[in-house]
């Protein structure tokens, strides 16, 4: 598996509202503006990634947003960037919109975080949906990639980089304001916001 620079899209209202929000197309906040630009400054400083990276997106507004800003720091050219719905966020189906201590109340959603990387909302995806999307889209990467995606996607790339099981991906980290290096099954978080937490 080639090298990898995974990035969480910055802060949207709704994540400081503690609102799910899957396949709801919410934008960055100014907060979210500014993680991103600080993303794309800590990534232009390290050699090679401009000229040797390809870069992906997910087709979200949220994550489009953060790949500009990235783009603009390390002066890539849009059409290097790749739009790929294989990399959009798990969908939550009837949740999305809702507060996540409302889903993390109901009697439907799992206890255990193993349980938890099976269950389906409905209308929606699981971490297995996930997990299954992403290793499909590994498998056609074919060299060092920087990927502008979301947290629940993002446990699932790194969950399978590292072949994690079903407990421990879902109780991975996705923070926002910091990119991940993923090579040789590690994650390694660099965090570029320090003041921003």
């Amino acid at each position: 598996m080639p090298p990898l620079y995974f990035i969480r899209h910055g802060e949207t209202d709704w994540n400081k509202k503690g609102l799910i929000q899957g396949w709801i197309d919410t934008p960055l906040n100014q907060k979210g503006h500014t993680q991103a630009r600080a993303v794309g400054e800590a990534l232009a400083a390290i050699p090679g990634i401009a000229s040797d990276y390809k870069f992906i997106v997910s087709p979200m507004a949220r994550a489009r947003q953060t790949m500009a800003h990235i783009a603009a720091a390390m002066t890539i050219a849009e059409r290097r960037i790749n739009v790929d719905p294989a990399v959009k966020e798990l969908g939550f189906g009837i949740w999305e919109g809702k507060a996540f201590w409302e889903l993390k109340a109901s009697p439907t959603f799992p206890v255990d975080a193993e349980s938890r990387y099976f269950w389906r909302p409905e209308g929606g995806e699981s971490y297995e949906d996930g997990h299954a999307r992403i290793r499909d889209w590994i498998g056609a990467i074919d060299g060092p990639t920087v990927v502008v995606a979301h947290g629940a996607i993002g446990r699932c790339l790194i969950g399978y980089a590292g072949g994690l099981g079903p407990s421990a991906l879902v109780s991975l980290r996705a923070p926002q304001g910091y990119y991940a290096h993923v090579q040789d099954g590690q994650a390694d978080w660099f965090d570029v916001n320090a003041d921003q937490a």
